[in-house]
């Protein structure tokens, strides 16, 4: 299975992740979210919807990046190292509305749980998660001492 494999499927196991971003005096911020992730030609893209908060405004503002951590209990891990765009196009709000209902559960969900406004609520934004580093590890892989699988963008 290559890295990028296992990061969606651990992705897939865990669900949600804890997300970083630095503030404008570089001080890092995690909040907890619930991404969706496909492979594509040989990469990786996630999206996740999100409140669009002055807080992650300023700071994607500062700092277009984002660190998405995912462990469980069993001691499986998967981090994405990823740059961080908003999406402002309300046709492809409504796309990725639409992909996140599609997705199959676990990592697939109605966003109309969160947000019973819909796409087009004040409430609701997409952000687009492109990564250049990928890092994965099933538990027993680490307890035996293979480390982790690791992909990295050219």
């Amino acid at each position: 299975m290559s890295a990028l494999e296992l990061f969606v499927a651990v992705a897939a196991d865990v669900v949600w992740c804890s997300m970083a971003t630095v503030d404008r005096r570089n001080r890092p911020r995690s909040r907890v979210v619930h991404p969706v992730w496909w492979l594509d030609g040989g990469g990786l893209t996630g999206v996740v919807g999100v409140r669009p908060t002055a807080l992650k405004r300023a700071h994607l503002a500062h700092s277009p990046y984002a660190s998405l951590s995912y462990w469980s209990p069993r001691h499986d891990v998967a981090v994405a190292e990823c740059a961080a765009r908003w999406e402002e196009d309300p046709l492809e709000r409504v796309a990725e509305w639409e992909r996140m209902k599609a997705t199959p559960p676990p990592m697939g969900y109605d966003p109309a749980t969160a947000w019973p406004g819909g796409p087009e609520a004040e409430d609701w934004a997409v952000l687009h998660l492109e990564p250049w580093r990928v890092r994965a590890a099933r538990a027993e892989s680490i307890a035996a001492g293979a480390g982790f699988e690791v992909w990295a963008s050219e």
